[in-house]
């Protein structure tokens, strides 16, 4: 007996997800015959619809679990698309469809099998005469078969400069388009990663991280394309920093030089990615480097302010006042120096949060004393400003938890005084 045959997805589902009008045009897509289903596996369908141009549309899911993505514009704009809908409405007609192999894409891959080598070579190298991204592809791939590494990284230099070049502003459109072929660049560099030319894909990977932090400015990144590219070019340098494996001091200073001029946040937290590769000597000389530039930066709180002169002469310092701090608790964390990373909030008390967040932190380590102290210490520091809602309610939550409820209703009285219209109930 046959078995009945299960559509794949939820008609309702599908008509909620696109929309009334949207469900109706796919609906017509379908109808009219415009879509031919290339693969159906159970983990996705693969489909090419025709329409103001041929469209790649990809679905994932069973039953009302419906996803996936189109190549149209439309699915950029508004996300699920009639191409979408059409799709569905194909792959539910068609039965036992993950298990039959009929899909255009197996007809294809069994006609591939019957070809000899040298007809397949024939057949790529037309769609490589014709498809600039497959040629550079291709072409980096055979380059680091079979060149030396002075001809390899000059090739591989200039294809990073090629991708990553931006005559015009790269709209919103175009920036997916950018971005592939950044990223196939980062697949060559990646390919050396793990081999004997590490080093080369080292200098290659921070090569493509200054390029595409040049580049970033010129491109609407909405969608995070460089933010993506970056940390793939950092994560491929860090691989290839694990195979080389650097004289760890040079490799510390190296990175640290990166982190303090790091403007996207590309080589933050450097020190725990690196931590295993730099070793005892290299954290050593990383903590040294941080040291160094934290004491050259000035106590900062509401009574003092720092002369020009000093903000001039620090002045390299003072912008990576927050990348500085983070490398330091880092290291006051893991030797659990608890008061250390206190000083280390204490350094910039310039603002009434400044002290909230140090009480808060003190409060957070069992040290409720200490957080009392600082907080009302930031009361007093800004009382001549308006009072800080958050500020005065962990004041007076300390003081009603320390007995002192006279001193938490003076607060109280003092800031309302002050800012009658105040919100101090939230």
């Amino acid at each position: 007996m046959k078995a009945e045959h299960r559509p794949r997805f939820d008609i309702d589902a599908l008509r909620e997800l696109a929309g009334a009008k949207v469900f109706a045009r796919g609906a017509a897509y379908h109808r009219d015959g415009q879509v031919e289903i290339l693969s159906m596996t159970p983990a996705r369908v693969l489909a090419q619809v025709a329409g103001t141009e041929d469209y790649r549309t990809e679905l994932t899911g069973h039953g009302e679990d419906i996803g996936g993505e189109c190549s149209c514009r439309a699915f950029e704009d508004w996300g699920f698309c009639k191409h979408m809908v059409a799709t569905t409405l194909a792959a539910n007609d068609v039965a036992g469809s993950e298990l039959d192999g009929s899909g255009v894409l197996d007809r294809i891959r069994g006609h591939l099998k019957e070809k000899g080598v040298d007809a397949l070579v024939e057949m790529v190298m037309e769609f490589v005469e014709r498809d600039p991204a497959l040629f550079r592809k291709l072409d980096a791939a055979a380059a680091t078969m079979h060149e030396d590494d002075k001809t390899l990284g000059a090739r591989l230099r200039k294809m990073i400069d090629s991708a990553t070049r931006t005559s015009n502003f790269v709209d919103y459109h175009e920036a997916g388009g950018w971005a592939a072929e950044v990223d196939t660049v980062l697949d060559s560099i990646a390919g050396l990663a793990s081999g004997v030319r590490a080093g080369l894909a080292i200098e290659l990977a921070e090569r493509a991280v200054d390029r595409i932090e040049q580049a970033i400015e010129q491109i609407d990144d909405s969608d995070s394309h460089c933010t993506t590219l970056l940390a793939r070019a950092r994560d491929i340098h860090l691989a290839a920093v694990r195979e080389v494996r650097p004289e760890p001091v040079r490799l510390a200073r190296d990175l640290f030089a990166r982190e303090m001029a790091d403007g996207y946040g590309t080589f933050g937290g450097a020190v725990a990615l690196y931590a295993d590769v730099l070793g005892e000597t290299g954290l050593a000389e990383y903590r040294r480097l941080a040291t160094d530039a934290w004491e050259k930066i000035p106590l900062y709180s509401g009574r003092r302010k720092q002369p020009e002169k000093q903000e001039q002469e620090e002045g390299e310092f003072l912008g990576n006042q927050g990348q500085l701090m983070r490398i330091l608790d880092f290291f006051a964390e893991l030797a659990g120096e608890v008061d250390t990373r206190i000083a280390l909030r204490a350094k910039d008390l310039s603002s009434p949060w400044s002290y909230f967040q140090l009480a808060e932190f003190c409060l957070s380590h069992g040290r409720e004393k200490e957080a009392l102290r600082h907080a009302e210490e930031g009361l007093w520091v800004f009382e001549d400003g308006r009072p800080d809602q958050r500020l005065v309610l962990l004041v007076v939550e300390l003081l009603s938890k320390a007995d002192r409820k006279g001193d938490a209703e003076a607060h109280l009285q003092r800031a309302f005084e002050k800012e009658p219209m105040l919100r101090l109930n939230a």
